[in-house]
């Protein structure tokens, strides 16, 4: 019986064993052990080279064998990696897709990430994609109505959150005509469920997170602008938030809200964000 055999046996017989606890770090720490094997020397002779490529892959086959084949011989070990957030949905960056414009008058610059991995992720990909095709259709249309007239449009994309459980990918377009406008779109993917999230998905459905979260902005529009009189916030004017509002949760896990620039207050104010206390809305949530 050679080395892999007898592993194979003694695989078979430690996964029988009840409760086999399971390394929730253990897929990570199987792929960084693979990305660390790296060549020390490089003047070594084929032969020796082969060698150590064939130690080095039983070294990973073993790991990936035992990351396999334990879930399929323990229904505890099974059971517990399910509850591992990094076995969810897996969010990669696949490519970019670029639009580029100038005539001289107008010009456009437009970097749309195209994300795979899981159905999640593809969903994603595609509500950006249909999203900046959009901002593109509309540039165009401008273009053709103002002639020689100004006109930009730069769009750019940054990775807000990237966990075990949670992915939020931030779109952010900036367009120009006599004055610039900013604007953004959030997207978010739950790992653990595998499901693209809205801001109605984090609330129970007959909840009215809508007026809770509101208030809680109206009341922060007031304070900032008593706090400091060069705050302008059209507080007469707003109403309620949308239903699926812009939204991240920051390093500390507090939910934020992020409005447009000119939707809610001057444009000088950029694009105002309300960091809302969990205390407005936790008796809300699902």
């Amino acid at each position: 019986m050679d080395q892999m055999d007898r592993f194979d046996e003694e695989l078979r017989a430690r996964a029988k064993k009840e409760p086999f606890p399971l390394p929730e770090d253990y897929a990570g720490r199987v792929f960084r052990t693979c990305a660390a094997l790296e060549e020390t020397d490089m003047s070594m002779s084929n032969k020796s080279k082969t060698k150590r490529a064939a130690r080095y892959g039983g070294w990973i086959a073993a790991a990936l064998a035992l990351f396999v084949a334990v879930p399929n011989a323990s229904p505890t070990a099974a059971a517990a990696m399910a509850d591992i957030p990094v076995l969810g949905a897996i969010v990669e960056l696949v490519t970019f897709r670029t639009y580029t414009y100038d005539d001289g008058h107008n010009f456009a610059d437009v970097q749309t990430p195209e994300l795979g991995g899981s159905a999640a992720a593809e969903e994603v990909s595609d509500q950006v994609q249909e999203y900046t095709d959009q901002l593109i259709a509309q540039f165009e249309a401008d273009c053709a109505a103002t002639g020689e007239g100004y006109q930009g449009l730069d769009v750019t994309s940054s990775v807000v959150t990237d966990t075990d459980s949670w992915f939020t990918l931030r779109i952010d377009a900036v367009k120009t005509q006599a004055s610039g406008a900013q604007f953004s779109r959030f997207y978010h993917i739950d790992k653990t469920t595998g499901q693209v999230v809205t801001l109605a998905d984090l609330f129970r459905e007959d909840a009215d997170y809508v007026t809770a979260l509101s208030d809680s902005v109206r009341a922060q529009m007031e304070e900032r602008m008593a706090a400091d009189e060069s705050q302008a916030y059209f507080v007469d004017q707003f109403t309620a938030i949308d239903p699926n509002q812009n939204f991240y949760f920051d390093a500390d896990g507090q939910l934020v809200l992020v409005f447009d620039e000119y939707t809610i207050a001057a444009g000088y104010m950029g694009m105002p964000e309300f960091t809302i206390p969990a205390s407005v809305y936790e008796g809300l949530a699902k």
